[in-house]
């Protein structure tokens, strides 16, 4: 639901194994893949697929991956509900930490499970995916089981979780830092990774929101931080979030479910949040 780059990419691995996928998606990326199909790149795979694309939602589904902007995450859940069945599974796959909530008081709680994704992923073109890093991994609620065989089966790193908040608020570590990071400086992630005072910055944005998470109740590894810095370097240095692409094609922005979540849960439950206050703030102007 909402192929863009994720979805679109995801949806390639597993129509190229078999599986009979839909991508509901618009304009020229709909026309591209109707005419030529999918072309998918990475560093591990490169290929062409024919995979059902359409624009409406009808039809019930076993499986809805969800993979619209948290901005769009309430009109697209209302909008693919005839695709929801007794026995549906809606994965949503946005960044933040809000996002079961908001799909679950839709189409109800007991049909969402939890999922996060490690994919830089992006449409060059229409009908056309590029995956710009040697990771392709998405952690599912361990109730998905069959779904993550699946995956499994088409190439993908699909691995269970127990505890899957916990695993989105440990991806949430870096995305609202490094988010905020690279529309303040206009930079993509190896000079925030590399240069000295923007690393400073980066590594107190995480330390905020692991505060927050430990005061919430989510189970963080006491170096989680230094983790995601780690995991930092495996990215290539002129890789961009997609909250600075979205600042420069003139869309909207996903900030109010990133620092904007950060600044006003740690106010109402008194942690400190500085970075992340003052990132909101200053990136408020610019969100829509």
């Amino acid at each position: 639901m909402g192929a863009g780059g994720i979805g679109s990419y995801l949806g390639g691995m597993l129509a190229r194994n078999g599986v009979d996928v839909t991508l509901i998606c618009r304009g020229r990326h709909l026309a591209a893949i109707r005419e030529r199909g999918l072309a998918l790149s990475s560093p591990k795979h490169a290929f062409s697929v024919p995979i059902a694309a359409r624009e409406d939602c009808a039809g019930r589904a076993d499986v809805i991956l969800q993979t619209t902007k948290l901005y769009q995450l309430e009109a697209s859940t209302r909008q693919m509900l005839p695709m929801v069945g007794e026995g549906t599974i809606v994965l949503p796959l946005q960044n933040g930490v809000t996002a079961m909530e908001e799909v679950g008081a839709i189409v109800g709680a007991e049909k969402v499970r939890g999922a996060t994704v490690f994919l830089n992923a992006r449409l060059t073109a229409p009908g056309v995916v590029e995956s710009r890093s040697e990771m392709d991994t998405v952690v599912f609620d361990e109730r998905a089981k069959a779904f993550i065989e699946l995956c499994r089966a088409a190439g993908i790193d699909a691995r269970p979780s127990a505890d899957i908040r916990a695993e989105q608020w440990r991806k949430f570590l870096p995305v609202a830092g490094l988010s905020a990071l690279s529309c303040l400086s206009r930079q993509p992630i190896g000079p925030v990774r590399d240069e000295p005072r923007l690393r400073a910055l980066y590594r107190q944005a995480m330390t905020e929101v692991a505060t927050l998470a430990r005061a919430k109740g989510v189970a963080l590894e006491a170096d989680a931080v230094e983790r995601m810095l780690a995991l930092a370097e495996r990215y290539k240095y002129d890789a961009r979030v997609s909250m600075l692409e979205d600042l420069e094609a003139g869309k909207p922005l996903e900030l109010e479910w990133l620092s904007g979540y950060v600044s006003r849960e740690a106010a109402r439950l008194g942690v400190p949040a500085p970075f992340h206050d003052m990132a909101y703030a200053c990136l408020k102007p610019l969100s829509r």
